[in-house]
């Protein structure tokens, strides 16, 4: 099993080194704790268990000249330590490092909590694009659910309306079939064609001859048989059955106008908007080739402004001071950082 390692005292450096000095910044056995807050330079000292106060944690110190950092330079936005403030840092806004971590954290206790709050948007959107996305992929299948029954429906229907077509033109081809054979039988049963053709031959040898006892003789045999193939006249008009198909005019759309339509909408995703606030300084982005709400004068994508207001009432205005035009108006989402 592994042990934790074990520090000795920093000022004894015989005992264990079990308490912290939070302002010396070393390990202290408890008699030299004693000793050490009996000093009138050191009584206001604060200790904590070594095992709490993370010694391995040092309280950078000034590396030109070695001492701690009593002031911060709100000009230069650095620690100086006394040595540094009346040299370097001469005539420049300066304030004792305890009000300036007071103004740090009450700033950074704000930027936290924007940024949880940012996390906390963020994941409830993660939740909602994961429901949306379930939902959306459910929907997608049902959608090409719902074309395969109407499909369906339709074959049904035109499978249908075909064995119906199929049905009476197989009644129609019947019945019709049968009747134009029975018209067939009974032309061929009217006459006896080889007979009759032999009949006109020898009537038409006769009216050519010059026997004419013959010719009277046979007229009444011949008359008979002219009168049977005066018959013939009332098959002169001809009645063919027909069974045609003709196809509906294909228009455009047609199968469209029978399945319905489908309407696709593409996912945009989330607006990633800039990390701008008050007091940046920021450009028209190259990208843009002309802001939503247009340039202004003597604005481009050369100009470089100071953001001076973003609203929060509105829907990602934000307000510039431009050196050409110190009320230029446009959107966040549209400007970069410089």
């Amino acid at each position: 099993m592994a042990q934790c390692p074990v520090n000795s005292c920093e000022i004894c450096e015989n005992s264990i080194g079990r308490r912290f000095c939070m302002d010396c910044e070393q390990l202290f056995c408890k008699s030299c704790e004693i000793s050490h807050l009996k000093t009138k330079s050191c009584v206001n000292h604060v200790f904590k268990d070594a095992d709490k106060a993370n010694p391995e944690v040092k309280t950078p110190i000034c590396k030109q000249h070695g001492e701690k950092y009593t002031y911060y330079c709100n000009t230069c936005s650095s620690l100086t330590c006394n040595i540094c403030l009346p040299t370097t840092h001469n005539k420049h806004d300066f304030c004792l490092i305890d009000a300036a971590a007071s103004k740090t954290r009450s700033v950074l206790d704000r930027e936290v909590k924007v940024a949880e709050d940012r996390i906390r948007r963020a994941k409830e959107k993660v939740v909602s694009f994961r429901l949306n996305l379930n939902n959306f992929e459910d929907e997608a299948d049902n959608t090409k659910t719902d074309i395969a029954e109407r499909v369906a429906v339709i074959t049904k229907a035109l499978n249908d309306t075909k064995d119906s077509y199929f049905k009476s033109i197989d009644e129609h081809k019947s019945k019709e079939s049968s009747k134009m054979k029975d018209e067939i039988d009974k032309i061929e049963n009217t006459i006896a064609i080889e007979n009759d053709i032999q009949s006109l031959n020898q009537m038409k040898s006769l009216i050519d001859g010059q026997n004419d006892i013959i010719l009277l003789d046979l007229f009444s045999d011949f008359t008979k048989t002219l009168k049977e193939l005066s018959l013939l006249d009332i098959f002169d008009k001809e009645s063919t059955a027909k069974a045609k198909f003709f196809p509906a005019a294909a228009k455009s759309g047609t199968i469209e106008k029978l399945i319905g339509s489908i309407k696709l909408v593409e996912f945009s995703g989330a607006e990633v908007k800039p990390n701008i606030k008050v007091g940046d300084r920021v450009r028209v982005k190259s990208s843009v080739k002309k802001p939503t709400l247009g340039w202004g004068p003597g604005v481009s994508h050369k100009s470089i402004g100071t953001v001076v207001d973003i609203p929060s009432n509105t829907s990602g205005l934000i307000h510039i001071k431009f050196p050409s035009y110190s009320c230029w108006e446009g959107y966040i989402n549209e400007m970069e950082l410089v």
